[in-house]
C-alpha cells in the first residue's frame, strides 16, 4: 500500500486494520475500537463469539454477533460467508436492535476470510453498504485484514472505503 493510505488515523470512523493472521496486537487495537461504544456488533468469520471474546483483553460493551456457522443461531448467523446479502440483512437486523442512542462498534473479522468468499467487487460493495450504515448509525466500523494474504492493488481499492487504514505490526 501506498505511504499516503497508511495514515494511523485512530479516531477514523471507518477503518481498515492491516494486522497478520490472529495476532495479539490486532486484537488490541480491536478492543480499543470497540471498548469506547456504547454497543458493539461483530461480524466473526473466521471464528466462534467465544473465541472472539477470548482473544480480547478489559472490558468490553454489551456485544451482539453475526456469524458465518452452518448449525449458528439462525438469527444471527448465515450458512455461508459468502452469502453477503444474508449478513446484510443479519447487520442490518442486529443494527436496527440498538437503542436509537446508541453509537455502535461494529467489527468485521475478517475480510480475508470473506474475500475467500466473495470477489473484490461483491465484498466492495458489502462493505460500502455497512461502512454508510455505521456512518448513519453514529457509530465507528472497523474491518481487519492480513495483508499477507492480498496484493497491494486489492488492498487499495478497498482501503478507498475507509477514513482510515492502520497497520500493526506483530
Amino acid at each position: 500500500m501506498s505511504d499516503a493510505t497508511l495514515a494511523d488515523s485512530r479516531d477514523a470512523p471507518a477503518m481498515l486494520v492491516l494486522a497478520p493472521g490472529l495476532s495479539g496486537d490486532d486484537a488490541r487495537v480491536c478492543t480499543q475500537r470497540v471498548a469506547a461504544a456504547d454497543a458493539a456488533l461483530v461480524v466473526s468469520l473466521r471464528r466462534p463469539p467465544d473465541d472472539w471474546r477470548a482473544a480480547r483483553d478489559g472490558a468490553l460493551p454489551p456485544t451482539c454477533f453475526v456469524t458465518a456457522e452452518p448449525n449458528g443461531d439462525a438469527a444471527n448467523a448465515v450458512a455461508d460467508p459468502g452469502d453477503l446479502t444474508g449478513l446484510g440483512i443479519a447487520v442490518s437486523e442486529r443494527l436496527g436492535d440498538l437503542p436509537d442512542d446508541a453509537e455502535p462498534a461494529v467489527c468485521v473479522d475478517s475480510l480475508t476470510t470473506l474475500l475467500q468468499y466473495a470477489d473484490t467487487e461483491r465484498a466492495y460493495r458489502f462493505l460500502q453498504v455497512l461502512c454508510g450504515r455505521v456512518r448513519a448509525a453514529g457509530g465507528t466500523v472497523h474491518v481487519h485484514a492480513d495483508p499477507a494474504a492480498h496484493d497491494e492493488r486489492e488492498l487499495d481499492r478497498l482501503a478507498g472505503l475507509f477514513d482510515g487504514v492502520r497497520s500493526v505490526e506483530n
